[in-house]
């Protein structure tokens, strides 16, 4: 799996450019919630970090998500097609970026951000 990290930095990155207050930050972990990852997020006085954690298919539950919290961007850490079935289906960042309504920022696995 990619480093959730990327998609976090860049989301923060991304909003500190932009100059933007009042943004609401989702982290979403699919998968069980004992598995989720603990990260630190970059902290500003107008931001708000939430997490959710769901099951099922990772594209469908990110789908969901996206619609079900009318999401401006979704930000994903990729790290390109792995393998055989990648290659034939698109990686999990692909198969969002086609059928996802709201914009999608992908964030490659090599990239680094300043802290």
């Amino acid at each position: 799996d990619p480093d959730p990290l990327l998609g976090i930095y860049a989301a923060a990155r991304l909003a500190q450019v932009l100059g933007s207050e009042g943004c609401v930050f989702t982290l979403l972990y699919v998968g069980e919630p004992d598995d989720m990852p603990a990260v630190r997020h970059p902290e500003h006085a107008s931001w708000t970090w939430n997490s959710m954690t769901r099951s099922g298919s990772v594209v469908e539950t990110i789908l969901d998500v996206a619609d079900e919290i009318s999401a401006d961007l979704i930000v994903m850490g990729t790290q390109g097609s792995q393998g055989f079935l990648d290659a034939l289906r698109g990686s999990t960042t692909e198969q969002v970026l086609r059928r996802s309504l709201s914009p999608l920022l992908a964030v490659p696995e090599r990239r680094r951000f300043k802290r």
